[in-house]
């Protein structure tokens, strides 16, 4: 024998050896993740079906595997082997093969543990190792006489190394197909199909199993060269690489998605990794490995996901997933990154995926055939699977009669259950299950002491029970009364022994005994299901068969051997009389508000839309007017009619508020804008009574704040008005500061103080009453609604702040509200004083009036309104500041003339559309402008002022809404806002309530000054 011989012998001896010892790993990894009452059946099928493989791969399997082939199929030489060699090579290869026929058998023992009984397993060990394994090993591994591929696979270029599909693969489909028709363990899949997992039983082992299998597989992948040559280092590189890379997938996997870390899955992730090098660790280079192991973890995780949720089958151990699905794509795996000089001469990468891809597709169609046949053959003569009752109990007794001090605690707790409970355990202090036993005597002890206090309680139970003057029912689980105490007597007008065994449906009336019907037999009536846990409403009867509305509660309580309801009925027709007329109030209520809120709405537009041409005409004739007696009586007029208007705009403010109608928005605004502008509209009105207005800042201010720009707007102007209007000499403050900063919610306070009358401590407490002033005497001085400060408290509380005043007879008052600024994460503090708030207003307010002038002239109006006053007014304004205006009574006239100027090429630049006209209302106008394709800016004139009734306007389409009477300055400000171009392709939503300091909405607005 040469050295080279010699050499190469013990190597490949040494790893049959390492092959070897992966029995014993596997022996160990199943039986540890297997439930520990069926250990001693895995353990005893790992040995046993290596001595099936051993004497069958013997007798005929090699030959079938290696023996002279048959058109490429299988062998027909070398049964019942015999080496007559000197050197006895042959002897060592069949070694080799032997061990690796032995793996395949097993990898299905795993798998179909805890359900198979051991002689169908032997069945189908037999049928792996003397069919499926010997022949499809010849398809791809066999080889002539001059060491050219004989079998079919290999003559077209198919790959395996050392066998992720020859090996692994034909194990994992075998197992799959017995796993298919065994079915899963009791327990496994619940009926609503959520998975329940078995705990393993010993995971110690089973970790000592996985690093057996580890140090095997070192033989298994370096003793498939058959010599002991330069390519083994790298081989067991190569394996170490790839099953690391497939652990550290599955660890990764577990630590993102998972709380608990499953074990297992980290096992076989690693042993993915290792089964799918396999096939490639001669021909691939490491980082190659280290990518096909942590695709092998991958792939091991989503088939496992899709054999347990989406199909439900129930692999014990994953060898289906680890050793079929990671075998499989190791296999693929070897066109896509072995070295391409080990192909066949001309065959590229993606011929030799088509070719491996044959070989797994022929693998799984055999091995998983093959099997699938002989398994329900063997199936049709005797069941494959164990009895319920031996699954229960576990095969370790039930197929080898290995009874433990455990079996015998748990036969004497059986035998209890029966009814038995003379008999006690056995009692050993060395052993667990004795020690186990020594306490469940004493609980035994314990628990005959306490049913005699049972029966004592029971006594008083029943005298609670014929006590209690509420109706108390028990029934079981298929509906029949058990107990009916004396208030159910008095409740149902039965007694006693009339009901007992009787259906629960004997109290229910027969059109909700209907309701029973539509369920199986044995089912709870839906209305006690309902009821268990909570109370239910129900419809009683009474033996007269009279009904009536009744309120149940059911608890239900397990006993040992069955379910029972207790339910406890209340009669409550009184309280349903009650809260149906309690209903009927509230209804009442309801339409009184509805119907209130429908009075204010027209009233509104009535008012609105006279007071339009009123305070416009006043307007024209304040300006055309020379002698003074009638500038003042003009100026009266005015003055009267804007206080109507503000009445108005109060009371709306305030019915909206009180019927939950008022959505605030929430924007992002500029703080030192909105106090500059408030600031501008109030300094008239203080420079009128001469009273100096003062803007002062106490702390640094946020930039912007989150809040309702309108209604915060509303609340400032109303407190400062009231200011102005309660102070005749002095001055008028508002002085803004920042407060909790430092906290999480930061908010601004604004104080509002005067030198004003002041307030008495009798009227503080009614200053917030709507219609309630702080002099309510029929002689006082000052005039107003009392709306205002009513309003204002309900807005700031809106505005999640708070409202406080201080004030004394005769030294002023002092109005603080603070509101929330939402989050100022990276918003800026600036310091702010008065002289640079009125020098911006006075700026802004004179660019705004410049580009007004040179915005809107010339331009072509439509003016579509019904009333012939307003028609005037609105023209006169308009034809003054140099605009062409075309008049329409009707939405129909104006629709019809809009699209005449379209089609004749001089459309309108804009369309102001009275919304409540005859034969054509302005909104249906509007959505057919729209419809038709107009898209130059609407501009909704209206007198409604509530309910929604901007966004019902720029819903219809139109791009700004105005309420009547129209403010000539906002009017044309708008109208030169909508004139200018802007960014945005859509329509805003901006808007403003009635009551605050400028009617005139628009859906895209440009601010003519920044700050």
């Amino acid at each position: 024998m040469s050295h080279e011989l010699t050499t190469n012998t013990i190597w490949v001896l040494t790893c049959t050896s390492l092959v070897f010892l992966m029995q014993a790993g596997f022996c160990c990894l199943e039986s540890g993740l297997s439930r520990s009452k069926n250990s001693i059946n895995v353990a005893t099928k790992n040995i046993v079906d290596f001595f099936i493989g051993v004497f069958i791969f013997w007798l005929f399997g090699f030959g079938l595997m290696f023996g002279q082939s048959y058109g490429g199929w299988f062998g027909t030489t070398q049964f019942a082997f015999e080496d007559t060699s000197n050197a006895h090579w042959p002897t060592v290869v069949f070694l080799f093969q032997l061990v690796f026929c032995s793996t395949a058998m097993t990898i299905s023992s795993g798998a179909v543990a805890e359900r198979m009984r051991f002689r169908a397993y032997l069945l189908l060990a037999v049928g792996i190792g003397a069919v499926a394994y010997p022949l499809f090993g010849h398809w791809a591994w066999a080889r002539d006489a001059a060491g050219a591929p004989a079998g079919w696979l290999g003559k077209l270029g198919f790959l395996d190394f050392a066998g992720s599909s020859v090996v692994h693969s034909v194990g994992a489909w075998s197992a799959l197909a017995a796993v298919l028709i065994l079915g899963p363990r009791t327990g496994r899949f619940t009926d609503n199909k959520n998975e329940h997992r078995f705990s393993s039983s010993n995971l110690p082992m089973a970790a000592l199993g996985f690093l057996i299998l580890w140090f095997g597989w070192f033989g298994f992948n370096g003793g498939s060269t058959l010599a002991l040559n330069g390519e083994v280092p790298s081989i067991i590189l190569n394996t170490i690489l790839a099953g690391i890379s497939g652990g550290m997938c599955a660890l990764a996997w577990e630590l993102i998605v998972s709380k608990q870390i499953s074990v297992e899955k980290i096992f076989n992730g690693s042993l993915a990794g290792l089964v799918a090098i396999t096939a490639s660790c001669n021909a691939v280079n490491y980082p190659s490995a280290i990518l096909i192991g942590f695709i092998a973890g991958i792939v091991m995780l989503a088939s496992l996901w899709i054999l347990e949720e989406r199909f439900k089958i129930d692999d014990v151990v994953g060898a289906i997933p680890v050793h079929g699905f990671a075998g499989a794509w190791g296999t693929l795996a070897v066109a896509l990154f072995a070295d391409t000089s080990l192909f066949q001469s001309g065959v590229s990468r993606t011929s030799q995926f088509g070719i491996q891809a044959l070989g797994v597709g022929a693998c799984f169609i055999w091995s998983f055939g093959s099997i699938w046949i002989l398994m329900k053959l063997v199936n049709c003569c005797m069941p494959i699977r164990v009895s319920l009752s031996d699954e229960k109990i576990g095969l370790n007794v039930a197929e080898h009669g290995a009874s433990t001090e455990l079996h015998s605690l748990l036969e004497t707790m059986i035998s209890h259950e029966k009814g038995n409970n003379q008999s006690r355990a056995d009692v050993d202090d060395f052993t667990e299950a004795g020690i186990v036993g020594y306490q469940y005597n004493r609980v035994l002890d314990a628990q005959e002491i306490l049913l005699s206090d049972v029966k004592d309680r029971e006594v008083r139970y029943r005298s609670i029970m014929d006590n209690v003057m509420d109706a108390i029912i028990t029934i079981n689980l298929e509906g029949k009364i058990e107990e009916f105490n004396r208030g159910a007597e008095y409740l149902f007008g039965y007694y006693n022994h009339e009901v007992i065994g009787q259906s629960i449906d004997l109290l229910i009336p027969p059109l909700h005994q209907k309701i029973q019907h539509e369920y199986s037999s044995g089912e709870l009536n839906p209305q006690l299901v309902r009821a268990i846990g909570s109370r239910q409403e129900i419809v009683a009867q009474r033996n007269d068969r009279s009904t009536f509305p009744a309120e149940l509660a059911v608890s239900s309580v397990i006993l040992a051997d069955r379910e029972i309801f207790t339910g406890i009925i209340q009669d409550i027709s009184e309280r349903k009389d009650y809260e149906r007329s309690l209903n009927e109030a509230r209804k009442r209520a309801e339409a009184a508000s509805e119907a209130k809120s429908e009075f204010l709405a027209n009233m509104s537009h009535e008012i609105r839309t006279p007071m339009t041409a009123i305070l416009g005409f006043t307007d024209i004739l304040l300006n055309n007017l020379k002698k003074q007696e009638d500038i003042e009586s003009a100026n009266i007029v005015k003055r009267n009619g804007e206080y109507l208007i503000g009445v108005i705009n109060d009371i709306l403010d305030l019915s909206k508020i009180e019927a939950r109608k008022v959505e605030l928005e929430q924007v992002r605004v500029n703080t030192i804008e909105l106090i500059r502008d408030i600031a501008a509209l109030m300094q008239i009105k203080a420079d009128l009574k001469g009273l100096e207005l003062v803007v002062s800042f106490e702390n640094p201010i946020p930039e912007t704040i989150m809040t309702d720009p309108t209604r915060l707007r509303q609340i400032l102007i109303n407190l400062l008005g009231n200011a102005i209007k309660f102070t005749e000499t002095g001055y008028v403050e508002l002085r803004t500061r920042t407060i909790n900063l430092e906290e999480k919610y930061a908010k601004l306070q604004f104080d509002v103080i005067d030198t004003g009358i002041g307030i008495s401590e009798t009227a503080l407490a009614q200053i917030y009453h709507p219609f309630t002033q702080a002099d309510n005497s029929t002689t006082r001085k000052y005039g107003g609604t009392g709306l205002g400060l009513a309003i204002s408290k309900r807005l700031v509380e809106m505005l999640g702040g708070r409202i406080h005043v201080a004030s004394s007879i005769g030294s002023g008052s002092t109005f603080t509200i603070s509101v929330n600024t939402g989050s100022l994460e990276g918003v800026p503090l600036q310091q702010v004083d008065e002289i640079s708030i009125k020098n911006t207003a006075t700026e802004c307010n004179q660019e705004i009036s410049d580009s007004i002038n040179k915005t809107i002239s010339a331009s072509r109006v439509l003016v579509v309104e019904d009333g012939l006053d307003n028609q005037r007014l609105i023209s006169f304004l308009l034809k003054k500041e140099g605009m062409h205006v075309d008049l329409a009574d009707n939405g129909q006239l104006g629709y019809e003339k809009t699209m005449a100027a379209v089609q004749s090429g001089e459309p309108y630049d804009f369309v102001l559309m009275d919304m409540q006209m005859p034969v054509m209302d302005g909104y249906t106008a509007t959505s057919k402008l729209r419809k038709a394709g107009y898209t130059r800016p609407i501009i909704a004139l209206t007198a409604h002022a509530m309910k929604n009734d901007m966004d019902k306007c720029l819903s219809a389409g139109c791009d700004a809404y105005a309420t009547k009477p129209v403010d000539k300055k906002k009017l044309l400000e708008t109208i030169a806002r909508l004139s200018v171009p802007v960014e945005s392709t859509g329509p805003t939503s901006e808007a403003e309530e009635p009551g605050s300091e400028t009617d005139v909405r628009t859906r895209t607005v440009d601010r003519a000054c920044d700050n």
